[in-house]
């Protein structure tokens, strides 16, 4: 079962099979903080920019002033997607919603706040054999789109995934340290719940295979990350997890520097299949 709020920032606030619950329920307050936690989005800009809008009532978001006392320099981290309603339609399986610059909020258009034009539109369908997302964007100027989802973790776990040889930590890119493949070349294995907010460029494991994939194993479930974008070359994902967190993000992005997107136009596909430790688990 799956479960939006499209007129909170299209926050994906429960995703389940069973009882087992895959979105971090623990991060409801930082949702209510500030839009983030839970199933938030990304998009049309990723984390801080270095340009920041201007020229409209901070007053109209309660939470940019504790954002500023905080020192958080861009007031919509992550993107406008997820701090206002989107426009959609939904059926029992499927939702269809659309953001758009001129979309008002409280009287002000959209893109007085992200500081460009733009149109994002995002569908999910729910299936037995998982949630399959279409998130696109058009925009004025370069832009990146992904899914920042806090993923329940509870104790240890593992992300696996066919990577290039280098990682991105901030700005500078690095070689994958041999603790992080256990021997096999271009195979992450990245053992949690150690620290991370880290880049990783995807590799698909034959050049026929359709997309990428990854599995965040946990001690109790299995959630399996097939995705592709518009372009094989502006493609990547973070992981996110602070110390001591409940949670771990896998974040599929439509850049390969998402802090730096050179496409205007970008279509990300993800299919989200959890697994239980009861059921069997794909090759």
């Amino acid at each position: 079962m799956a479960t939006y709020l499209p007129e909170g920032g299209m926050n994906l606030i429960s995703y389940k099979l069973g009882e087992i619950e895959v979105i971090d329920q623990r991060t409801k307050p930082l949702y209510g903080e500030r839009k983030g936690g839970l199933g938030a989005l990304i998009g049309p800009h990723f984390h801080q920019r270095e340009e920041i809008s201007k020229g409209y009532d901070t007053s109209l978001f309660p939470h940019i002033a504790k954002g500023i006392k905080a020192g958080r320099k861009d007031p919509f981290s992550h993107g406008i997607g997820r701090y206002v309603p989107w426009k959609f339609v939904s059926s029992e399986t499927q939702i269809k919603a659309k953001l758009c610059g001129d979309d008002l909020y409280k009287g002000v258009p959209l893109k007085i706040f992200e500081g460009q034009d733009f149109i994002m539109t995002y569908e999910a369908r729910l299936l037995p054999t998982g949630l399959f997302i279409e998130y696109k964007v058009e925009s004025e100027k370069p832009s990146v789109i992904g899914l920042h989802y806090y993923y329940v973790l509870s104790g240890k776990g593992n992300i696996h995934g066919t990577v290039q040889k280098e990682y991105r930590e901030n700005k500078e890119w690095k070689s994958l340290p041999k603790t992080w493949t256990k021997g096999e070349e271009n195979h992450l294995d990245f053992s949690l719940p150690q620290e991370a907010d880290y880049g990783f460029l995807p590799v698909k494991k034959t050049p026929n295979d359709h997309d990428y994939h990854l599995i965040l194993d946990t001690e109790t479930y299995s959630l399996h990350i097939d995705y592709i974008a518009a372009s094989d070359q502006e493609i990547s994902y973070q992981v996110f997890h602070p110390k001591d967190a409940t949670y771990v993000c896998i974040e599929p992005l439509s850049a390969k520097d998402p802090s730096h997107p050179t496409l205007n136009r970008s279509t990300l596909e993800v299919k989200l299949e959890i697994f239980s430790p009861l059921h069997p688990k794909k090759n």
